[in-house]
């Protein structure tokens, strides 16, 4: 599947379909809904959002062979490190290894400007999500607690990034 899906990082707002994103997110995140909580924060992102964090990170964009969107991952800038998150594929056509690409794209990104880690934050309910960072290199790093719980609701995970 991903020998047909090209990775694109858009300079531009014009070239950025910001609406797709969203409906992206949304459904690549339906799933999370009667499983995490508190509830996931992607299901109250907008195109307005997504248009500041175009303006501060940095966006890579899977594209099928018809010129369509059917995934995104954002790599935002922390020092040393980068920070990855909002990490979608069209879950028609989840699994095919859009994912993978994405994510190894961004931390070759950022391990070519010279990051450190690649860091993400990923809930702990989420053990399938847990297991494909896991195999893309990343551990825990740590864990994280949302205002107002008493409890881990989040794992910091963190891979080292190398440059040949």
């Amino acid at each position: 599947m991903t020998s047909s899906i090209e990775i694109t990082v858009p300079q531009v707002p014009e070239n950025v379909p910001f609406e797709r994103l969203v409906e992206i997110l949304l459904a690549a995140f339906a799933f999370q809904d009667d499983i995490v909580d508190p509830p996931s924060s992607a299901k109250s992102v907008t195109v307005s959002e997504l248009q500041w964090r175009f303006a501060r990170d940095s966006l890579f964009l899977a594209i099928d062979p018809s010129g369509k969107v059917v995934g995104q991952i954002w790599v935002e800038d922390i020092g040393k490190d980068a920070y990855l998150y909002k990490l979608s594929v069209d879950p028609a056509i989840k699994g095919g290894g859009i994912g993978k690409a994405l994510v190894e794209t961004a931390c070759d990104f950022a391990a070519k400007r010279g990051k450190e880690k690649m860091r993400l934050h990923v809930r702990v309910e989420l053990e399938d999500n847990i297991a494909f960072f896991r195999s893309r290199g990343f551990e825990i790093a740590g864990e994280g607690i949302h205002d107002r719980y008493d409890r881990p609701t989040f794992w910091k995970m963190a891979r080292d990034l190398i440059v040949d």
